[in-house]
């Protein structure tokens, strides 16, 4: 009997091919410049508070809310707590979380607090377990928030908080170099941590922390020069990654990683001067950042939105049925009422290993693979430039 292996068939994610971005600079912080500030996002609404600027001695507690809508800041309660910079950050069910950083008489901190935008209220909440740091980087995974990284002494732990219990646990160590100034994001159940610092030394790994394992798996590195002080958000399910500092030169170069390919995108470069240290977040798809420092000290209070202009066709479902026939070694795919034009074979590492032309107009296309056992993703694209991405196995 043909035996016949099914896959998983995902519709993961209906785009277009070759998306269009655009940077448009927002209305600037009303505020001293920053940088090593503290960003997230709750709701419609973006939040900067905290950092430092270097060259006057100053150091702020000062928290700031931006609204998408009308393109505003307004002025919120203060951050409890000594002034600090290099804090970190997130948000969980509608509250913010800021703890540690490093204040202007330079002692480290452990303090933590969660933020009410309903009532514009802080509350002291369990100091984080760990040393006292600066340079850490903060993260929600579902509903817990993360703090790890940094130095107090080059640390590599991580820290899980529970905002019900108000209380933190330890996690397993992060299994690569220890490090500072790194940046991470989340998809789907997963924190991404990306790049940093140890000493002079700088990086541009990729790993993901599974919380449910408690496991770390190292991924595709960025792509671009390695680096610490960089920002991240999340765009289109794609961690948008880019800024940054190698000691020497800042960057304004930004990239897009696929989890479900387990490859970066180049997206386009951010369009006002190259800088580090600086933060940001996302709201409703759009991405925003702005503050930080460049290499010759000039300290930044603008702020740039990073949008999707693609336009989106409105073929917006297809039937379609993909399947692997480990007999004959062929890929099989059907689709109704569409057109399929290409079709791309990518492995593991995200490298393009077959590509395939699809002239004629048919519903049902046979395409010979001498592949290896092993996970393979596909990209079908369609007529119209939508393309549909899934994942097959061969055994």
């Amino acid at each position: 009997m043909e035996r016949v292996i099914v896959l998983l068939l995902l519709l993961l994610s209906l785009s277009v091919k070759g998306q269009q971005y655009v940077w448009t600079q927002k209305a600037s912080l009303p505020a001293p410049p920053r940088y090593e500030s503290v960003g997230f996002s709750i709701g419609n609404k973006g939040y900067f508070g905290t950092g430092s600027n270097s060259n006057i001695n100053a150091v702020y507690n000062d928290f700031w809310e931006y609204d998408q809508n009308t393109n505003t800041w307004s002025q919120r309660a203060n951050v409890p707590g000594s002034s600090r910079y290099g804090a970190a950050g997130f948000s969980i069910n509608g509250k913010g979380y800021i703890g540690t950083g490093w204040t202007i008489n330079n002692t480290p901190l452990n303090d933590f607090y969660e933020y009410n935008p309903v009532n514009n209220l802080w509350t002291v909440k369990a100091n984080f377990i760990g040393s006292a740091r600066y340079d850490a980087i903060g993260l929600a995974i579902g509903s817990y928030g993360y703090i790890g990284f940094g130095y107090s002494g080059l640390q590599k732990d991580l820290y899980e908080y529970d905002p019900i219990a108000d209380s933190w646990s330890q996690k397993s160590n992060f299994p690569g170099n220890a490090r500072q100034s790194l940046t991470s994001f989340s998809i789907g159940g997963l924190g991404y941590f990306c790049c940093g610092a140890s000493g002079v030394i700088n990086y541009n790994d990729l790993w993901s922390y599974n919380p449910q394992q408690d496991s770390w798996t190292q991924l595709m590195n960025f792509p671009s020069g390695a680096r610490h002080a960089n920002v991240s958000f999340v765009m289109n399910n794609l961690g948008i990654v880019g800024s940054g500092w190698d000691f020497v030169n800042s960057f304004n170069d930004f990239y897009g990683y696929n989890p479900n390919l387990n490859s970066w995108t180049p997206i386009i470069n951010f369009t006002g001067n190259a800088r580090y240290a600086g933060d940001a977040f996302s709201i409703n798809n759009k991405g925003y950042f702005g503050l930080g420092r460049d290499d010759f000290a000039n300290h930044y209070n603008d702020f740039w939105e990073l949008a999707d202009i693609t336009t989106v066709s409105s073929f917006n479902q297809v039937f379609h049925n993909v399947f692997f026939n480990n007999f004959n070694s062929t890929l099989n795919i059907e689709t109704k009422d569409a057109h399929v034009v290409e079709v791309n074979i990518y492995n593991l590492n995200g490298q393009e290993i077959a590509k395939f032309e699809c002239s004629e107009k048919k519903e049902y296309h046979q395409l010979k693979l001498n592949l290896k056992s092993g996970i393979y993703f596909y990209d079908l694209v369609f007529f119209n430039n939508v393309s549909i991405k899934g994942k097959f196995e061969v055994i």
